[in-house]
């Protein structure tokens, strides 16, 4: 007889395998190419890892980001030591958690979900296979975009372990607020499973929180001693408190319910067919420096009636096995995905008045777990095979225009990277012994990190690095300005102009 063990252990290495790869190839060109798409946005995390394995300062919160804990910085730190201070190993770390998250998805829809590990491939491929604006988001060093992702995993696991679990919470929630969601859906799956009349039910809440408020307030003491700005800073030069990331959330947030109609269009017309990849959209519009497109017309009303269908279907399902005797397991893993994801996406388009768009999509990014969640339930609730299977080609269709998508990218840079303007004016700089510059934000600390601060750019507008605009004002006589319009005097390179000092 066949040992079902060692088949099911067989596939589960095989999935595991499979998810790995779709998720390296979406992310070995965002990886490897330091011009495939990298900002100041970017480069300054990056600058704060330098600074960091320099000694030079101390960033427990992100420079300028009081409210956002500079994790990043050193996760890349370690990774300059061992590759040298690049794009590429700023983003390394990035793309190993990518790659955490990937095996993760697999297991707990195995475990959580009741799925075969091959058919934990079909929901998982809305994050293994996202499309190039997705995953980019994904990979980008901005202060916290992927790793709340692998929070609300780990939330998951660590659910029945209070301190573990309160102590996780209230680090992913001063990291970045959204990992929120995961208690807001933990919370919910408790009311419904009436957990509170379990034993030690309130016992182990109270641990949890004692684990939240100590972490939450160990984080603010350990803030004493941050450079808030950059190199020279201390905490007296940006006076805030615990509260800080409470109080940063509130500033953002605008609610009209006259915009709760247009807020709910544009979560789906605009949000989710850009995160899903659903439409055609040059990928400039995600910042990543190529000509091509991504996604595909029509997918998104395959989508709409794709999940209208499951929705539909999972509604009559848990209607009909309520009214029989008959009672089935619910995948409780699944459907806290499912609830992770509706909060994001409600609390992105409610939250800020209905503005929903491409360049704040990250704001939405845990709204990914939407359709992985729904998928994964209609595939464990369906006993139809041939429903499933329709399913299930409808979400391949998906991932395979996805794949597509990068596929043409990665072959364009293979064949030869597009032109990179801030790399050949960091080279340009640092080439012509030019040591100060002024610029805009968006190009004073990338060519500071690209010149591997051997340029220092400071920023005619957004200020994060104190440091750079005391250096430069040191040397005015010697600092050139960096504009994207001809100067008198001006050099120009690559389409932008360093002009002499003084000059404008």
């Amino acid at each position: 007889m066949p040992d079902h063990s060692l088949i099911r252990r067989r596939e589960r290495w095989l999935a595991l395998a499979i998810a790995v790869a779709l998720t390296a190839l979406r992310s070995v060109v965002l990886t490897a190419f330091e011009g495939s798409h990298f900002d100041s946005d970017q480069a300054f995390i990056g600058l704060m890892g330098k600074h960091l394995i320099d000694g030079r300062a101390f960033p427990v919160f992100a420079y300028g980001h009081p409210y956002m804990l500079g994790v990043e910085a050193w996760l890349a730190a370690p990774a300059f030591l061992i590759g040298g201070v690049s794009v590429p190993m700023l983003i390394l770390p990035l793309a190993l958690i990518n790659l955490v998250v990937a095996v993760l998805l697999i297991v707990m829809l195995e475990r959580g979900a009741g799925l075969r590990p091959l058919l934990a491939l079909v929901p998982a491929s809305f994050f293994l296979l996202a499309p190039p604006g997705t995953a980019t988001l994904l990979l980008e060093a901005n202060g916290a975009n992927v790793e709340p992702v692998l929070y609300v995993l780990l939330l998951w696991w660590l659910r029945s372990r209070p301190l573990a679990f309160g102590a996780l919470l209230a680090f992913g929630v001063v990291h970045r607020e959204f990992t929120i969601f995961a208690g807001g859906a933990l919370l919910l799956l408790w009311l419904h499973d009436r957990g509170w009349r379990q034993r030690g039910a309130w016992r182990e809440g109270a641990l949890g929180g004692l684990a939240f408020a100590a972490v939450w307030q160990g984080i603010y003491l350990l803030k004493q001693s941050s450079s808030v700005d950059g190199p020279g800073t201390t905490l007296a030069a940006q006076a805030t408190d615990a509260g800080a990331n409470v109080g940063a959330v509130a500033s953002h947030i605008c609610i009209a319910p006259s915009t709760l109609p247009l807020a709910a269009w544009r979560i789906w017309h605009v949000h989710l067919t850009a995160l899903l990849g659903a439409a055609e959209r040059p990928m400039t519009d995600f910042g990543i420096n190529s000509l091509q497109w991504q996604g595909a017309n029509g997918l998104e009303i395959l989508l709409a009636a794709l999940a209208g269908a499951m929705s539909a279907r999972l509604l009559w399902l848990v209607t009909r096995e309520r009214r029989s005797d008959r009672t089935r397991a619910t995948p409780m893993f699944a459907m806290y995905l499912l609830l992770v994801g509706v909060q994001s996406l409600a609390a992105y388009g409610v939250l800020k008045c209905g503005v929903v768009a491409v360049g704040t999509m990250r704001y939405g990014l845990l709204g990914l777990f939407a359709p992985i969640g729904l998928t994964a339930m209609y595939l464990a609730c369906e006993r139809r095979q041939a429903w499933r299977l329709a399913a299930i080609a409808a979400v391949v269709a998906v991932g395979a225009v996805s794949a597509r998508d990068h596929v043409r990218l990665a072959r364009d840079y293979v064949a030869g990277p597009p032109p990179n303007y801030r790399r050949a004016l960091a080279d340009y700089l640092v080439d012509h012994n030019i040591r100060f510059a002024r610029a805009d934000f968006w190009d004073a600390y990338s060519v500071t990190f690209l010149s591997n601060e051997r340029v220092i750019v400071a920023s005619d507008n957004v200020v994060f690095l104190r440091e750079y605009q005391w250096l430069v004002a040191n040397h005015a006589d010697e600092a050139v300005t960096i504009v994207h319009h001809a100067c008198a005097g001006g050099a120009e390179v690559s389409g932008v102009y360093v002009c002499p000092p003084g000059a404008r």
